[in-house]
């Protein structure tokens, strides 16, 4: 398979290693910027780079990925769903409603396979949970904690934090580019959601960006298994900070990035530690490790060879929730589906 990369900042050139790393070489790029196209082929010799979309595109290529900032999506994916070339699209996918609508419309009439970014779902760690929820060792869950942060500034050290966009709410940063990956994780741990409530704010002072961005979410969500989630995730936490914990009615498992403890009720612990145990990952996992998992998913889905973990109506459902947060805070009402 031959592939073009749609953008070569940071994830592109991720993207392109990730392919070397799977066994794929024939890689084109595409990127209006020189100095971009120049680091990629440092870092990626065989990439072929492009500074014009219809010039790359006559290249030919089997699958598009666009790696582009958020708000430059929707003219890509389109683009792409015309010419009938699969694709894979970072998230979030796009930024409107009417903008995924446009999408899936067009995904299903031209019969072209779209594939959102759901790189949690790949993550070890996220499987060892699922597991252990499945194997009904800590008994229903009933409330969940997920708490993650990072200082913009710190999120590309090499550039001015206010020249990119993850610093603008209007080009898909400040937090809206990293909830669908928190809530991809929910849906895949617990289910859908029947209701939310979401305090959005702007907290720090030093922080430059655009009007009406905030920079810490804080959301319930009301599930319909039952459960009770709490999500906060903010872009001035310094240190990075991501901690996430299910307590179930007979036992809680916790986890990070790097472990995962595990701890079974066998009687009352109130004056005592709880007896935690730590869940072995394998031995050569790292976090890395979710992404190669994802391009080979995009892959063998593209190929019928697996089914798409999230499928387009999917990932409209998790917009849903994202935009349902900012009108709860904005308008300070609980919303209901």
């Amino acid at each position: 398979m031959r592939f073009l990369i749609i953008g070569c900042g940071s994830m592109g050139k991720r993207r392109a290693r990730v392919l070397k790393k799977l066994g794929y070489e024939d890689v084109l790029a595409l990127d209006t910027r020189t100095d971009r196209l120049e680091e990629m082929h440092s870092q990626s010799p065989h990439v072929r780079g492009f500074g014009n979309f219809d010039r790359a595109v006559e290249a030919g290529a089997d699958m598009a990925l666009i790696c582009v900032p958020p708000h430059l999506h929707i003219d890509f994916l389109l683009k792409c769903i015309d010419l009938r070339l699969p694709t894979f699209c970072e998230g979030p996918l796009v930024m409107t409603l009417d903008d995924m609508d446009r999408v899936i419309e067009g995904a299903n009439k031209r019969q072209v396979f779209v594939a959102p970014s759901c790189t949690y779902l790949h993550a070890e760690v996220h499987h060892k949970v699922k597991e252990i929820i499945d194997s009904d060792r800590i008994g229903k869950p009933l409330a969940m904690i997920s708490h993650v942060g990072h200082h913009v500034a710190n999120w590309h050290p090499y550039e001015d934090y206010r020249r990119f966009y993850a610093s603008k709410r209007s080009e898909g940063g400040m937090c809206f580019d990293m909830l669908p990956h928190d809530f991809h994780t929910v849906e895949y741990l617990l289910g859908d959601v029947c209701g939310l409530s979401c305090m959005a704010r702007m907290r720090s002072e030093n922080i430059e960006t655009d009007e009406g961005a905030c920079d810490v979410y804080d959301v319930i969500l009301d599930m319909k298994s039952g459960a009770s989630v709490v999500v906060h995730q903010d872009m001035f936490q310094r240190p990075f900070g991501h901690y996430r914990k299910i307590m179930g009615e007979s036992g809680a498992v916790e986890w990070n990035w790097k472990t995962v403890r595990l701890c079974e009720y066998k009687g009352s612990q109130f004056h005592d530690e709880p007896e935690w145990e730590t869940v072995p990952l394998s031995e050569n996992y790292h976090l890395e490790n979710a992404y190669d998992g994802e391009i080979l998913h995009v892959i063998r889905a593209c190929e019928g060879k697996e089914k798409y973990l999230m499928p387009l109506e999917k990932e409209r459902r998790i917009l849903e929730w994202m935009l349902a947060c900012e009108e709860s805070s904005r308008k300070g009402i609980h919303i209901t589906w």
